[in-house]
């Protein structure tokens, strides 16, 4: 991994990825594995169709009975995407959103799990 020019280059075989620095607001997180490099982001990013946030943890209660949740900012209802213990689960069958900020699970999550988030804003 290498940094310049408001760049982070990482180079893996067989493909090369670039981020550009200036387009994130978070954390990027590295971690090699014997078979690939896994990259996770969590904060904002800005690109020419929009700012979407990545990996945000919504406001509610993960107890086994609460199934609401709300995120920090307005979405595009389209743009959402729900993570369950790191599994993007489905929106229409374990999910549903309601206006621009809350989400529905049709689950509830039971202590130890988490719920993480990735949408466009609205």
């Amino acid at each position: 991994m290498s940094v310049s020019n408001d760049n982070v280059s990482i180079n893996t075989y067989p493909q090369a990825v670039t981020l550009n620095i200036n387009d994130l607001t978070g954390e990027i997180s590295v971690f090699t594995r014997p078979q690939n490099v896994v990259i996770e982001f969590n904060g904002a990013l800005t690109t020419g169709s929009g700012s979407f946030i990545i990996g945000e943890t919504p406001a509610g209660t993960i107890n086994g009975s609460n199934a609401t949740f709300t995120t920090a900012q307005g979405f595009d209802p389209a743009s959402v995407s729900v993570f369950l213990n790191g599994v993007n689960i489905i929106n229409g069958v374990d999910y549903i959103t309601t206006g621009t900020n809350t989400i529905l699970l049709n689950v509830s999550p039971v202590n130890g799990d988490y719920l993480r988030v990735n949408y466009k804003l609205g």
